[in-house]
């Protein structure tokens, strides 16, 4: 590909030789290790002004089901139901089902494709109890309204889980790391794809520091001071490999957020006829640039995506198809109506975006864009 979608740029080890000789001469690789500690530490008082805790995991997956589980165990809530946007990845679904609940798949708003308010509003009055979380998606890193979500589940009762899995490095309207003051947990992922990339981790984050460390007992197997379990657990901590990479991201994410945001917002001024999403924080942290194709104007979107990959572009289609369309979900899930999702998945496209991404290559990009629609 001349431009492929994503190139991932975790830190060079490599370039941190003493950092990893240190590391093997303390023998500690894992385990809360020194390395992750500091890591917690520093992403805690310079993401989220030292409010609250922060914890690390071995990816976001198995960090979304043990915020579920942690939520569902700990809660007001015995429900059978996790609500869960269907225009979502597929780890959050899974997530909801490997705690043993059934996702019920509702709808997005139409401009900020964030999971509507609306809709979770008129399930939990129509389920009442039955529905036990919310694991509600912060779309492509926009912002959600968590006070919003922290008041519906003072109010009742129901368990409030984000996943934030592109967000790491995101501000909201006021201008603080997005999930800042949450009581709830919030999932960041730091795959190698994401902007915040190492190789494979995650981070919890809660303004909630008791829930913090359940969800810490919960990931060394659930084991109290006698190394006895107490209440369910499983294998879900950081190594020291990974945990060193993402200290050293941190030293270069405001830097990396800022030139992607440059490059997004380039995109959309040579873009017009495309429709992108309505941003709510003050600064988005941009994986790729999700884009609709332009309306009634007969495009295929499957001819686009072959044109573009003829023209050496790679492209995504995320999120489409929506969870209610896979085999998997449809079979396991309760679907409510989805008009909003229905009108958005079958013309989305992902466009490259990339650290090194150099405006050359964006606007051959946007130029390829252009002639496939003629």
């Amino acid at each position: 590909m001349r431009v492929p979608l994503l190139k991932p740029r975790p830190i060079r080890l490599s370039d941190h030789r003493d950092d990893l000789a240190a590391l093997e001469a303390s023998g500690q690789f894992s385990n809360f290790g020194p390395i992750n500690t500091a890591f917690e530490t520093r992403l805690r008082d310079e993401m989220f002004g030292g409010e609250g805790a922060c914890l690390t995991a071995c990816n976001a997956t198995v960090a979304l089901l043990l915020a579920i589980k942690e939520a569902v165990y700990f809660g007001r809530r015995r429900g059978r139901y996790a609500l869960v946007p269907s225009f979502t990845f597929a780890a959050t679904a899974h997530a909801a089902a490997w705690c043993g609940l059934t996702p019920l798949l509702y709808d997005i708003e139409p401009e900020t494709w964030l999971p509507s308010g609306e809709a979770e509003r008129r399930l939990l009055d129509r389920h009442g109890d039955e529905v036990a979380v919310i694991v509600t998606y912060a779309t492509f890193g926009n912002c959600l309204d968590l006070d919003g979500y922290a008041d519906l589940a003072a109010r009742t009762g129901v368990g409030v889980v984000v996943d934030a899995a592109a967000s790491l490095g995101a501000r909201d309207a006021g201008g603080h790391g997005f999930g800042r003051g949450a009581p709830m947990s919030v999932v960041y992922s730091m795959h190698a794809t994401k902007t915040f990339a190492t190789s494979e981790g995650a981070v919890i984050y809660s303004a909630d520091t008791e829930r913090i460390v359940r969800l810490r007992q919960m990931e060394n197997f659930g084991f109290d001071s006698a190394r006895a379990a107490e209440m369910p657990g499983l294998n879900a901590k950081l190594a020291e490999v990974p945990a060193l990479q993402a200290l050293r991201k941190l030293d270069e994410i405001d830097g990396v957020v800022r030139r992607r945001g440059e490059l997004y917002a380039l995109y959309r001024s040579l873009l017009p006829d495309f429709t992108f999403q309505r941003q709510t924080g003050s600064r988005a942290v941009h994986q790729f640039v999700p884009a609709l194709l332009p309306e009634g104007a007969g495009v295929d979107r499957a001819r686009f995506v072959q044109r573009m990959k003829e023209m050496e572009v790679g492209l995504g289609t995320y999120f489409s198809p929506h969870l209610a369309e896979q085999p998997y979900f449809k079979d396991i899930s309760v679907v409510d109506e989805l008009p909003v999702t229905a009108r958005i998945a079958p013309r989305i496209v992902a466009l490259p975006l990339y650290d090194t991404m150099e405006e050359a290559e964006l606007r051959y990009v946007c130029e390829s864009a252009q002639a496939c629609l003629r």
